[in-house]
């Protein structure tokens, strides 16, 4: 007998900044989205995204401007949580790989990035443990609002770390490729996500209408 789902969670990732643009770690920076960001998500504005009855976003910056350009005529309660944030950086914050590939902690870090943490930074169990909170949190929105969808707008880590723990296909943290403005929607159920099993089915997003293939 197939598996039915009642409840799904769509996250997004923000769009594109200067600092991205410039290949710079920014976990925790507050920076704002780059005109090739604005233009890029006004492009994705006309395809189709999935309707939530909740959005959740990060508290950083481009994650707000995201959620208001991707979805500016929502009248749903919308929630900001800093649970949702990216990996923490500490001291390469605004760095790139040029700036820092002569440092050994860096060099260390890019071998054993699950196990070491950057200089005044989060390790990767405090960065999991953060966003299990965070998701968490959204799984008790669905039961406070009677929801049935729920959208996160959020980063490119905390996205990879869902799809490594709940997609119904197992891989890799850096497996999994999630492009700007675009996401993935997991469908499940409440009893599933609070016993945290893997969803039931995937999906990209978004979407366009008519696609073939």
């Amino acid at each position: 007998m197939a598996m039915v789902y009642d409840m799904a969670i769509t996250l997004l990732r923000h769009g594109l900044t200067n600092e991205n643009e410039q290949k710079q770690y920014i976990g925790w920076l507050d920076v704002p989205l780059s005109t090739n960001g604005v233009k890029q998500l006004k492009e994705l504005a006309a395809l189709s995204y999935p309707k939530a009855d909740v959005f959740v976003t990060s508290d950083l910056k481009r994650c707000q401007q995201t959620y208001e350009m991707l979805f500016p005529e929502s009248v749903a309660p919308s929630f900001v949580m800093e649970e949702w944030r990216e990996f923490h950086f500490g001291n390469w914050e605004g760095k790139t790989y040029d700036e820092l590939k002569g440092l050994p902690e860096y060099r260390q870090w890019l071998e054993q990035p699950f196990c070491l943490a950057p200089p005044n930074g989060e390790s990767f169990l405090q960065f999991q443990t953060r966003v299990e909170e965070g998701l968490l949190k959204v799984i008790e929105l669905f039961s406070v609002f009677h929801a049935r969808h729920i959208t996160v707008v959020t980063h490119g880590g905390p996205i990879r770390y869902i799809l490594e723990r709940y997609a119904p296909v197992e891989r890799s943290f850096w497996d999994w490729h999630v492009p700007f403005g675009c996401g993935f929607t997991l469908y499940s159920t409440l009893k599933r996500w609070r016993e945290r099993k893997r969803c039931i089915l995937l999906s990209v997003v978004p979407f366009k209408e008519n696609e073939n293939g």
